[in-house]
């Protein structure tokens, strides 16, 4: 039995805006991950199967290496379908903020859900969520949001609800945010949430090698020359990872093709700090991954307007690439005078 989590209140507040619309519009974040994009189409297929009239609008174009999550699934891309994106949000009954905590999280999308009246839903699983909300569904504690929208069709009694796609779309979601459940989570019930999931037929090899172990190959290429030329292992337990506008360039990149790539130096014997910027349009983008006590989510959200996870968190700096390399070592500096205070005392 999996125990129940979701306050009693909040899921009454959540089922009774479901039950009394028809239209709903699920969002995500931009830049979605495997748990952003399989939580939102579970739960969007959840809900036609209740007779509603759900779609999933995300921000931006999906990365390719995602897009076999979405096999039969119809939704839109924001990015490129504004003015029908638009126009569904403008006429939705109700709308659905799935693993993000607050509207600078969809990119151009915010405007159009910030002056819509409608009711907004939050389904999320990061620390610190927005108070602008009428039902919050929050739970940092657990791994994903997709397995917290398992607990959700659970504990509302719509487990009916859930089939093999459902099933494959939620696995995807809680693999792709666990590291394949690798990285640590104060709940051990995901293991049985996991097993559940199983009992629908899900094909978990091929979900495995899609989400996990295929990519194309100019990423493959990015990828390795970033390691290889890029890479910098300071004070042999931190690693950097750079990659300017020319080095994408060189390598074609596309949405995806750097993703898992902050992982990697963590498998270095000692290393258990890992950060990667790469050169964007507007910003320099920051992913950060750690292990042990290091909690970088909040260097993110001091340093680099952003947020996340203990161990697994992101930001963007404005600014060149050298001056958020300047900053970078100004904070392995702070790092390394706390972790020396802590062994004086």
């Amino acid at each position: 039995m999996i125990k129940r989590i979701i306050d009693s209140s909040e899921l009454s507040k959540f089922k009774n805006a479901v039950e009394r619309v028809s239209r709903i519009v699920i969002t995500c974040h931009k830049k979605a991950d495997g748990d952003a994009i399989g939580s939102s189409l579970a739960l969007c297929l959840i809900l036609r199967k209740l007779s509603k009239n759900a779609i999933v609008i995300i921000p931006d174009q999906l990365a390719d290496s995602l897009t076999f999550v979405t096999k039969g699934i119809d939704y839109v891309t924001f990015s490129r379908n504004e003015v029908m994106a638009g126009n569904i949000i403008r006429n939705t009954q109700l709308i659905m903020s799935l693993d993000y905590n607050c509207f600078d999280r969809v990119d151009r999308m915010k405007s159009c859900i910030e002056q819509s009246r409608v009711p907004k839903v939050l389904i999320d699983h990061h620390l610190n969520p927005d108070n602008v909300f009428d039902v919050t569904i929050s739970h940092p504690e657990i791994s994903s949001t997709s397995e917290l929208v398992y607990r959700l069709a659970t504990e509302a009694g719509w487990l009916n609800c859930i089939d093999k796609q459902v099933a494959s779309c939620i696995f995807v979601g809680i693999m792709t945010d666990t590291g394949n459940l690798a990285f640590s989570s104060s709940y051990p019930e995901v293991y049985h949430v996991m097993s559940k999931l199983m009992e629908y037929g899900i094909d978990k090899p091929y979900l495995y090698k899609m989400a996990m172990d295929t990519v194309p190959l100019n990423s493959l290429l990015l990828q390795s020359y970033a390691l290889l030329n890029k890479m910098k292992i300071v004070d042999d337990k931190y690693a950097l990872i750079t990659l300017d506008k020319s080095d994408l360039e060189k390598y074609d990149y596309k949405t995806g093709d750097t993703e898992r790539l902050v992982n990697k130096p963590l498998s270095v014997k000692n290393v258990f700090w890992s950060t990667f910027m790469r050169e964007d349009p507007n910003c320099i983008k920051v992913s950060m991954r750690s292990e042990g006590t290091l909690a970088v989510d909040k260097l993110c959200a001091r340093y680099f307007n952003g947020g996340g996870h203990k161990h697994a968190a992101a930001g963007e700096f404005y600014g060149t690439m050298q001056e958020a390399v300047d900053l970078y070592y100004k904070i392995v500096e702070q790092v390394n005078n706390e972790e020396h205070n802590k062994n004086e005392n």
